[in-house]
């Protein structure tokens, strides 16, 4: 006869003959348990918490996949025998317009205070030589009869120069920054310039 299939007769009678009293105690514990494990224990002392449950502190979580491909793959180190140099191809994309336009103003004026460092050089190199008294001299004899003013002053000279000076840094900026817009352009359509970049031989 199989012994391993249960009676409902013999389920029922052995719940009738339990007792009344644990079973009411065994609800009670559970009630307890649970309401130590759901309830809020931020004010509940470390005394009174259930023992029975699992130690969690010493639990490691696994990395994520995305740490373990980045320690599952090396860098990449290229070797190169003795002698051999190190190359590397680049190719220019792209070239921003405003630092283009911050970094071709500063050379601009920095070029216009050399222009006029130049340019006054240059005058104080020919006024001691005497070729503004020379040709001051002949134009007044020919032009002007009263001898009052020049054909060539100092005045005259860096007003001028300044003038020059200035167009020459509003042209440069301009320039060079629709150059970089010419370029981006350029450079979507058929690439930008490669530029190889090696070690010294």
């Amino acid at each position: 006869m199989d012994t391993t299939k249960s009676d409902p007769t013999q389920a029922a009678a052995y719940s009738a003959v339990e007792d009344p009293e644990a079973k009411t105690q065994r609800r009670e514990a559970a009630k307890s348990k649970a309401a130590v494990i759901d309830g809020p224990t931020r004010h509940i002392e470390r005394k009174d918490l259930a023992k029975d449950m699992p130690d969690l502190s010493e639990v490691h979580h696994p990395e994520s996949t995305a740490d373990k491909q980045q320690v599952s793959q090396p860098a990449l180190v290229v070797a190169r025998t003795e002698g051999e140099s190190l190359r590397a191809t680049i190719q220019l994309r792209k070239i921003d317009p405003w630092s283009t336009l911050k970094i071709s103003l500063v050379i601009a004026v920095s070029l216009f205070f050399v222009w006029m460092v130049a340019v006054g050089l240059l005058y104080a190199v020919l006024d001691g030589m005497g070729v503004w008294d020379r040709l001051n001299s002949a134009f007044t004899e020919i032009v002007n009869e009263s001898g009052e003013g020049g054909l060539v002053s100092a005045g005259q000279v860096f007003g001028y120069a300044a003038v020059i000076g200035v167009i020459n840094v509003v042209l440069f900026t301009a320039l060079t920054t629709i150059g970089s817009f010419i370029y981006n352009l350029s450079s979507d359509l058929v690439g930008g310039v490669e530029v190889t970049l090696a070690d010294r031989d």
